[in-house]
């Protein structure tokens, strides 16, 4: 038998079978020179002794260490471990006295047969040690982890902070500060306590990859600052379930990003064969409308993927591309002038009925049209006829989603320039923001059978009946948009010519919001009877063996669709298994919102964006985005990544998405306030929002990731921001 008790500074990862793996990472870090409060430990051997003899070994042991206070904690066999952490499944007790050992120790022996700690470890009792350690008084503690939890970067150390002890930090019952360290830079996400500096975080960085690159691992590391301050490692375990360490260079020059245009629409990796069919034919079509209408080509590659994640071009946004353009853009200009107008803000108002013009009286009436045709033929064409079907309604949806790149591309800069205005002539006479203003203008209308969940046709539209907002629900908002408008001329009085101006641009901004939400419910006209003709190619190489189920078709790239439809042969690389397992894990995976070389100035501009529309800074914001659609509202946080989910979202419940979609609109109904990791003020989760009087935040990168089930939080989709309630 060992022996029951061991002072700390003797364990060692050897010893853990007796000392427990937090026990035993710290005595190692004890023996590495880093600063650890002493203590004594009673092995399991001891801790299976009656209590009365424990009492008495302590009590002996411990009597080196001081009068106390100490810190009593569990050090289970298996705890710290890598693979299982039992962070906070046992329990601690701080601040205890020299003659309270004995008690705090039954009850962190207790705490290894509750409930929770059974359930964690499927239900057998673990060997437990006790771990009874100088107490340290901090004035500021907290937890590092040396890889970001979210993304997985191992470059990244990110630190947790707050005042006093860290048990609140740990417990969950504070979310403290957050610090982002890379190399020698430390960036602070949040402070609302204020618990340490720059100079502190970056010691703390430091000691925690120590730790790290000592155990070949990233670690998650609690530490202590005291009045002195000295810096202690409290304890160190493996961190567990990290996403896997990935690089997301784009493999192409230039900047790349999931925030604009095609990007908008996706909500996980796109299926092979809708990225190198519909969605390449769309982008070419796209390329081709800016082209021609304002002579706007972008260079190629149009989209990267990157580790199964699509990412849109910003390159034609880059001074060598404008060079380029330039001369095509001056002869549209003179050729037609009122197109190219809607790229310089002021002329907006003239650019625009053009675009709405073109589509109401001739591409929606085609695309309509043809969509008839083609529901028509689908099921009575040979599968060998049927992606030439696929084909036309695709050029068509691209020339769709040109006109839409025009249109809502109008009613977002006509809302920055309706709030750039609103901040420089109203805010400080009538207070608030431009949001209520764009707000109340009609109520959502179902978005038919053909509502998306996202573009990838490998989604099934999802048609639930939208209920529109409750009368009175809705009469608050008209009411609200109506005394903002007239507490906005009332300050613009003494200025007509400036009202006449502000009352142009508002009726524009708001028929504008209005348009792109119709236009938009169009778009997906086309995808159901798309899919029914990718699900009959599905089927007849199903039929010949070539694939086990119709739907194993979105697996294969369009040239390997192609090849096996024509030639009865498919390439033995095209294994549909394996894509489906790889997309899956890629699912989980948290892109950044822009990838490779951005330049200064286009980073600047693209971090201004929310800034123009209201947002404000929070040191205690969990997740800050865009402002979409006023007020605040508070309440528990549902994730909710995709129809199948829809249904766990409880009334009350603030609505969490990677993004929203005509299909999503009935959640609204629900919904308290919504959260999108990916959208813009003319996104359909800040159209909807208003709508329904709700509050919403979105484009706020990650919020699915750092916002939990249950978690309770404030929105204010005023400010951009969503705090801990």
């Amino acid at each position: 038998m060992s022996e029951p008790v061991r002072r700390l500074a003797e364990v060692r990862l050897i010893d853990v079978l007796q000392v427990g793996g937090k026990a035993a990472n710290l005595g190692e870090l004890l023996a590495a020179g880093m600063r650890v409060p002493d203590g004594v430990v009673l092995t399991a051997d001891g801790a299976a002794r009656p209590p009365d003899e424990r009492a008495a070994l302590l009590r002996d042991e411990v009597a080196g260490l001081g009068l106390g206070p100490f810190a009593v904690r569990s050090s289970g066999i298996t705890e710290d471990g890598a693979d299982q952490s039992h962070a906070g499944m046992y329990e601690s007790i701080l601040d205890v006295g020299a003659d309270e050992l004995a008690v705090a120790t039954n009850r962190v022996l207790a705490s290894a047969t509750s409930a929770r700690a059974e359930a964690y470890a499927s239900g057998k009792n673990e060997r437990m040690a006790v771990l009874v350690q100088r107490m340290i008084q901090p004035v500021a503690a907290g937890v590092a982890l040396t890889a970001d939890p979210i993304s997985g970067d191992r470059h990244t150390c990110v630190i947790a902070a707050v005042r006093g002890t860290a048990e609140s930090l740990v417990s969950g019952r504070a979310m403290g500060d957050e610090w982002s360290v890379q190399g020698g830079t430390a960036v602070a996400r949040r402070q609302p306590e204020h618990a340490i500096g720059e100079r502190q975080a970056l010691a703390v960085a430091d000691a925690a990859r120590g730790i790290a690159a000592a155990h070949g691992k990233p670690q998650d590391v609690e530490w202590a600052i005291d009045a002195d301050g000295s810096l202690w490692i409290i304890q160190a375990r493996p961190m567990t379930a990290l996403p896997p360490e990935v690089s997301w260079e784009p493999g192409a020059p230039g900047a790349y990003t999931r925030m604009i245009r095609l990007a908008e629409w996706f909500a996980e990796p796109p299926t092979p064969l809708f990225e190198s069919w519909l969605l390449t034919i769309m982008e070419d079509r796209l390329d081709a409308c800016l082209t021609e209408w304002i002579g706007q080509r972008a260079p190629r590659p149009f989209h990267v993927v990157v580790n199964g994640w699509y990412f849109y071009s910003i390159n034609f946004l880059s001074g060598p591309a404008m060079l380029r353009n330039l001369p095509t853009m001056l002869w549209r200009l003179v050729r037609a002038p009122r197109r190219v107008a809607g790229l310089i803000p002021p002329l907006l108002r003239h650019s625009y009925p053009v675009f709405e013009r073109e589509w109401r009286e001739d591409l929606l009436p085609r695309y309509r049209a043809a969509v008839a045709a083609a529901e028509e033929r689908v099921e009575v064409l040979e599968p060998a006829a049927l992606p030439a079907l696929v084909d036309e309604l695709a050029v068509l949806a691209g020339n769709y989603f040109g006109s839409i790149t025009a249109l809502a591309g109008s009613a977002y800069k006509m809302e920055l320039i309706l709030a750039r205005f609103y901040r420089r002539h109203l805010a400080d006479a009538v207070g608030g923001s431009h949001l209520p203003l764009l707000a109340g203008l009609a109520p959502p209308t179902d978005p038919g059978r053909h509502a998306a969940v996202s573009l990838d046709w490998w989604h099934a539209p999802a048609h639930v009946a939208t209920t529109p907002p409750l009368a009175d629900a809705h009469a608050r908002v008209v009411e609200a948009r109506l005394a903002a408008e007239k507490s906005a001329f009332a300050a613009l009085a003494s200025s007509p010519r400036r009202l006449r101006a502000f009352r142009q641009l508002l009726g524009d901004a708001q028929h504008l919001v209005l348009v792109r939400e119709e236009q938009v419910r169009e778009l997906t006209l086309a995808w159901p009877v798309m899919r029914r003709a990718v699900l009959r190619i599905g089927e007849a190489l199903a039929a010949r063996g070539l694939v086990g189920q119709a739907d194993d078709v979105f697996f294969l790239t369009r040239p390997e669709a192609m090849t096996a439809l024509v030639v009865g042969r498919l390439d033995a690389t095209a294994d549909v298994a394996a894509r489906r397992a790889t997309r899956e894990e890629q699912a989980r995976l948290v892109p950044p919102m822009l990838i490779g070389r951005v330049n200064p100035m286009l980073k600047r501009m693209w971090a201004a964006f929310p800034r123009l529309l209201g947002a404000e800074p929070s040191e205690s914001a969990l997740v800050s985005g865009t402002p979409a659609s006023p007020g605040r509202a508070s309440g528990a946080v549902r994730v909710v990544r995709g129809p199948d989910q829809f249904e766990s979202l409880q009334p009350g419940e603030i609505l969490v998405a990677p993004l929203t979609a005509p299909a999503w609109t009935p959640l609204f109904t629900r919904a308290a306030a919504v959260v999108t990791d990916v959208g813009s003020a003319a996104a359909h989760a800040s159209i909807i929002a208003r709508e329904y009087g709700i509050p919403a935040v979105v484009g706020c990168g990650d919020a699915t990731a750092r916002l939990r089930d249950g978690m309770r939080v404030t929105v204010d989709g005023s400010t951009g921001n969503v705090e801990p309630s």
